[in-house]
């Protein structure tokens, strides 16, 4: 490949009618192929960086979605245990240990943190401070010795950046078959992904067209609406049943929990604009992006996780209560 091939874009033919904007583009290249080639130059030296901080975030992810996990296999342990307990005062006195743990759990992670922070800000005040103390000191003698290689220095750089910003400006054929990429792609993809961007839009109820549902008697009583407390529980429940499905990520969108507690009666004719409302009111905020696996297709929107209920709660979410078991022996007929 030829350094004019490499640095300046492709002439047309001499009979061209666009060999004036070649001309053009040539005369501009210094300028506009800096432009263009700076940000491929920079994702390029920083690639490694950023495939560090993606494995980073997936390991995090990973070991959230263990936790969760075994979050919920303790809870499930225990929740069978108090069960097998006949005794009213032990399992009163299980329950009391059991929050006293988690206190001192939680207390004692907070103070880790607060030593770790502690920690980090010594280490940057003795930083800031040998860093101050070696420019007070060693700033005049550096300067003198340096101050006359510092414009040969900053001119050879950014010379060198110019060069190779050059080598990495995409042709207008590269950035033609980009676009053209783009646009396949986008027409392509699934129109209501667009759709989603608006966290408390309309989204489709996934049990409308139920039969049951639409047939079900008149003549029975309207479900009384749910308090603040009794709306913050089932939202908590459902996201604690959902991470027994799904890996322990527990991973709940807005429109689901919507779509179920329309199924039994509650919230009819509300749509999720309202039912986000109404979460709101009940301190369950949802996080704007969850994501989804529904038959072959991931969908993102609006909704809770295990890890966000945890740091909105300060724990992590409780499966709902089994049914009591009656334990008292049959009585001889």
């Amino acid at each position: 490949m030829t350094m004019k091939t490499l640095l300046f874009p492709t002439a047309p033919a001499s009979d061209d009618p666009d060999m004036k904007y070649w001309v053009a583009s040539v005369a501009l290249w210094p300028i506009t192929g800096v432009i263009t080639g700076t940000p491929p130059l920079i994702a390029k030296l920083t690639a490694g960086q950023r495939k560090k901080r993606a494995e980073a975030t997936e390991l995090r992810i990973q070991q959230e979605a263990l936790t969760a996990k075994a979050t919920a296999d303790a809870e499930d342990a225990f929740q069978r245990k108090l069960e097998a307990e006949l005794d009213a005062d032990k399992r009163a006195a299980m329950v009391e240990a059991r929050e006293t743990a988690r206190l001192t759990a939680r207390q004692v992670k907070l103070e880790q943190a607060k030593v770790t922070r502690k920690a980090k800000r010594s280490k940057l005040g003795d930083s800031a401070g040998a860093a101050a103390l070696l420019l007070i000191v060693g700033g005049p003698l550096v300067w003198s010795l340096a101050r006359p290689w510092i414009p040969t220095v900053a001119a050879v750089a950014a010379a060198a950046w110019w060069l190779v910003a050059l080598m990495h400006a995409p042709t207008p054929a590269t950035m033609a078959a980009a676009a053209a990429a783009a646009a396949k792609r986008d027409r392509q993809a699934d129109p209501e992904e667009s759709e989603e961007s608006d966290p408390d839009q309309d989204e489709p109820n996934v049990d409308q067209g139920d039969d049951d549902h639409a047939d079900k008697d008149d003549s029975a009583p309207a479900p009384q609406p749910l308090t603040h407390a009794e709306l913050a529980t089932t939202i908590e429940q459902m996201v604690a049943i959902r991470a027994t499905r799904d890996g322990g990520a527990g991973n709940l969108l807005l429109s689901e929990a919507l779509a179920a507690l329309q199924h039994i009666g509650h919230y009819q004719g509300s749509d999720t604009r309202e039912f986000g409302a109404a979460v709101r009111a009940a301190n369950m905020p949802p996080a704007p992006s969850v994501g989804v696996v529904i038959g072959d297709k991931r969908k993102t929107s609006t909704g809770w996780s295990v890890s966000y209920l945890r740091g909105l709660l300060g724990r992590a979410p409780s499966l709902p209560p089994r049914p009591a078991v009656d334990h008292t022996p049959a009585q001889a007929a």
